[in-house]
């Protein structure tokens, strides 16, 4: 292990056996997408790795997906920096938001959907609104806040810059991405899955003791008491805000498609249902981590102190265990966007405009959609202070715009027309950038929290008027 001093601090870098260990492991994952490579022939086997997926491999898919670099780093970082409310105000309600997604929401998605969201927009409203949600969905896809935590761990693990250590880790999504398509991201999900459990959960109780336990974090924390007050962390405006982006994961492409990649809509139920307790267990884990970080490293940028927390606690061989975790979760997240925004590009954008395509094509197609939107992400991602900011502008700007149209194609049983479908969509994206822009500053608005009751209301307007859109078979 590489030390040196920084002021007071003492600054740890990984040893050589644990870089080795994490070389060994990237070679795994190329191996696995190499592998899976072999078996793809068209979309449905590339994107929805031919609807086969089992529950272990949903499980795995969705924990590492979901989790990544922006729930393991970022809810790091929003603990450090407003205390246990986290917990309550961010973890509980996203969650407690996903049980209905999981008994009704989610079987009618398998049913429903043919290849990507855009796909059931334009079923319910037609090509054009299709086209226009694709593009905002691109957007989403980048998932910029992975690539920003991202900058984070290799800053602290190797002490190399955050834009070297993102490029880095986006090359290694493309590989894997680009060459096993589905599978290959769904298996190697798996594995990095238990990787992220084991080390998430390794660093806490040495900390936990060293620290005092909760006595010593409140006599540590004293001159912020609202650190540990369960409700007192966060404006009232910024929780509303929070609260209503839990329920974001209603208009997250990726969840369509593990889904309806699943070998039947009772699996995909019981795999999210599953998923429950394992989240739960986790955000408890890094909220109470990150309130041990504010408590050690109060100065410094907290997905940086957790990382030295981690290298400080952990002996050499398993600090290469957690940093594979860790960077397994940010793969993980970001091969599953990568691989919904290269399809968006290809089979919702270009193949709409161009016309019918093949098989092929739209493989190849989704392939080279993968490396732009890759390239759009590491463009923007170090334009945000922490991972949690970069995750939640991201989100909100699509939550905006394509909730209400989506979940009301969904479960919406009344009349729904092509104009209610643009209106809904741009609506909100309007209010968003209009409120981002030009905020208000007599008193604090988030533009989510405006914009989604103006999109709501748009959308029932608009689906008064105008023509509806003769469903496809099997729709």
């Amino acid at each position: 292990m590489v030390k040196y001093r920084k002021g007071r601090c003492i600054v740890m870098f990984l040893s050589s056996f644990d870089n080795v260990v994490i070389a060994v492991f990237t070679l795994f994952i190329v191996f696995v997408g190499y592998h899976f490579s072999k078996a793809v022939k068209d979309m449905e086997s590339f994107y929805l790795g031919n609807r086969s997926l089992p529950w272990s491999l949903i499980v795995g898919a969705l924990v590492a997906t979901w989790y990544g670099g922006v729930g393991t780093v970022g809810t790091v970082e929003y603990a450090a920096l407003y205390g246990l409310s986290v917990w309550l105000i961010w973890c509980v309600t996203a969650h407690a938001g996903r049980i209905p997604l999981a008994l009704w929401v989610g079987p009618k998605i398998h049913v429903r959907t043919d290849i990507t969201v855009p796909d059931l927009l334009e079923s319910v409203y037609g090509k054009g609104v299709a086209v226009l949600g694709a593009i905002l969905m691109l957007i989403y896809c980048t998932q910029v806040g992975n690539v920003t935590a991202m900058g984070f761990i290799g800053k602290a693990a190797w002490g190399i810059d955050n834009v070297t250590s993102g490029v880095a880790c986006v090359g290694i999504v493309i590989v894997l991405t680009v060459l096993g398509g589905l599978m290959g991201v769904a298996v190697t999900d798996m594995v990095l899955f238990w990787c992220m459990c084991f080390g998430l959960t390794m660093v806490l109780p040495g900390q936990w003791a060293d620290i005092g336990g909760w006595a010593g974090l409140q006599q540590v924390l004293a001159g912020t008491p609202e650190m540990l007050d369960p409700i007192g962390g966060f404006t009232p405006m910024k929780a509303l805000m929070l609260i209503v982006l839990s329920f974001g994961v209603y208009a997250d492409p990726t969840f369509y498609q593990r889904f309806s990649a699943a070998n039947s809509p009772k699996v995909g139920r019981r795999a999210l249902l599953s998923c429950f307790t394992i989240w739960v267990c986790f955000d408890i884990v890094l909220t109470l981590t990150g309130l041990v970080v504010k408590a050690k490293y109060p100065d410094m940028v907290p997905g940086e102190g957790y990382i030295r927390v981690v290298l400080e606690s952990l002996p050499e061989g398993i600090r290469a265990l957690f940093i594979i975790g860790l960077l397994g979760g940010t793969i993980s997240a970001l091969d599953g966007y990568y691989l919904s925004g290269g399809a968006t590009l290809a089979n919702d954008i270009y193949a709409r405009l161009k016309g019918n395509l093949s098989q092929k094509q739209l493989v190849t197609a989704t392939r080279v959609g993968i490396i732009i939107v890759a390239v759009m992400a590491t463009l923007a991602a170090f334009r945000f202070t922490t991972a949690q900011d970069a995750f939640i502008f991201i989100s909100s700007l699509w939550m905006a715009a394509g909730f209400v149209p989506i979940v009301g194609a969904l479960i919406w049983p009344g009349k729904k027309t092509v104009l209610g479908g643009y209106m809904g969509l741009l609506a909100g994206i309007i209010v968003f950038s209009y409120f981002k822009i030009f905020p208000v500053e007599a008193f604090e608005m988030e533009p989510l929290v405006t914009a989604l009751p103006v999109s709501l209301f748009a959308w029932i307007i608009g689906n008064r008027f105008g023509k509806t859109v003769v469903e496809k078979e099997g729709f």
